[in-house]
């Protein structure tokens, strides 16, 4: 390997099936392309699902009409055709045609972020598939249909399999299958080595980060009276908001039964992600919650539900980090989530949020809730002040410095 210095220009490759800010991997790529060409390396991008939905080819910026927070950087932009039926096959088909894409010595750096991208560079492992399949396994009963469902979902083995070739494969040479790993935590660094036996030599730990821009007190501020127009809510309203794209894992189920308990009419929550509103409004009507939960779908720009909620909530069964934690708290929000959850060190128990001990127990986290809808006695500036410290420039020093110091 070549060791470079922060001046150096290099030829980089990214690489994962999505490259937007609808969803959390998916945004940390768009976030990674967008500093590494502002610090003057030529990226170029591998993906099948851009912002806004346009899949271009090579040559032309997908973000041209991305809307406020687009740099308008000249990314080289490869359509990977990944087959996408059945649906477990699209993770395998990414990984097989992006391989074939990125032909060796190509790029003086390859950077991926997830099991289903080629093998060879510097993965940032955002979490351990092995490990979530571990975790849930061992929350659910052992007859349940939950646990038999996952034993039979065809999705996971083909994951393990491709998680097993990075971490525990070999190259021709007999090298590792990556360069360096970047690890999100120190709790996905002792997975990457209980489980595939990387060596804690070969692992650096770096944590996720929030683009100040979009998330901030000034802007969450600024859009609030808009918001809460446009989502109809009333001025006496107390607006939690959940942000994600799976239910089971995230605690959705759990957080209906709180609001079930603190039953409280004035209190709504907004549910913002790939949530499928045709299987979970049934659900909430039933349990007579109708008229507080809103749907949302996916969205870009998440920074302004935050703005129209006064509190975040994602009581996760399993969360290596969890981004829309940080996120949150940078525009003022005070949080509960999970201890499970790599971003809990981010929060000032008591004084910017609660943290969970069991995310599966409705009382807990009504208990929690009804804090901080009691009273808050800090400023959203300064729930805003306490996670500076992730802020994607800071953040992204420590990634570039990693690929400059692994490049070929």
């Amino acid at each position: 390997m070549a060791d470079r210095s922060a001046n150096d220009s290099l030829r980089i490759a990214l690489a994962f099936p999505g490259c937007h800010r609808r969803g959390g991997v998916e945004r940390i790529l768009f976030e990674c392309a967008h500093y590494l060409q502002s610090r003057g390396h030529d990226t170029t991008i591998f993906a099948s699902e851009w912002e806004n939905d346009t899949s271009v080819e090579s040559g032309v910026n997908p973000n041209a009409q991305s809307g406020e927070f687009d740099s308008n950087f000249p990314f080289h932009t490869v359509q990977v055709s990944a087959r996408r039926r059945p649906d477990f096959l699209y993770g395998q088909s990414f990984f097989q045609e992006s391989s074939r894409r990125i032909q060796p010595n190509q790029f003086d750096a390859l950077s991926t972020f997830g099991c289903v991208s080629p093998v060879g560079g510097v993965p940032w492992v955002q979490s351990v598939h092995a490990a979530w399949i571990e975790r849930s396994q061992s929350l659910r009963g052992a007859f349940s249909w939950a646990k038999w469902r996952q034993k039979i979902n065809p999705l996971h083995p083909v994951l393990l399999k491709l998680e097993h070739l990075h971490f525990a494969g070999k190259a021709a040479n007999g090298e590792p299958n990556y360069r360096k790993v970047i690890a999100l935590t120190p709790e996905v660094s002792a997975d990457l080595q209980r489980i595939y036996g990387v060596p804690k030599n070969d692992i650096v730990i770096i944590p996720n980060g929030f683009a100040p821009p979009e998330f901030s007190v000034a802007r969450a501020q600024s859009l609030r009276v808009a918001m809460r127009a446009e989502l109809g809510f009333q001025d006496d309203d107390r607006v939690l908001v959940f942000v994600a794209n799976e239910a089971e894992r995230k605690g959705l189920e759990p957080l209906f039964k709180a609001l079930q308990i603190l039953n409280d009419r004035k209190i709504k929550l907004l549910v913002v992600g790939r949530i499928p509103a045709s299987t979970w409004q049934p659900v909430v009507e039933k349990m007579g919650l109708g008229k507080q939960v809103i749907f949302t779908g996916p969205s870009g720009d998440v920074g302004k539900y935050y703005a129209a909620s006064d509190i975040f909530v994602l009581p996760t069964q399993y969360e290596p980090w969890g981004l829309v934690v940080v996120e949150a708290m940078a525009c003022g929000l005070p949080v509960v989530t999970s201890h499970c959850a790599g971003a809990a060190e981010a929060v000032q128990e008591g004084k910017t949020g609660y943290l969970l001990r069991d995310p599966q127990d409705a009382e807990e986290i009504a208990a929690n809730l009804r804090h901080l809808l009691e009273g808050r006695h800090i400023s959203a500036q300064e729930i805003a002040d306490s996670v500076q410290n992730y802020a994607w420039p800071r953040v992204l020093q420590r990634y570039e410095k990693v690929l400059l110091q692994s490049c070929r």
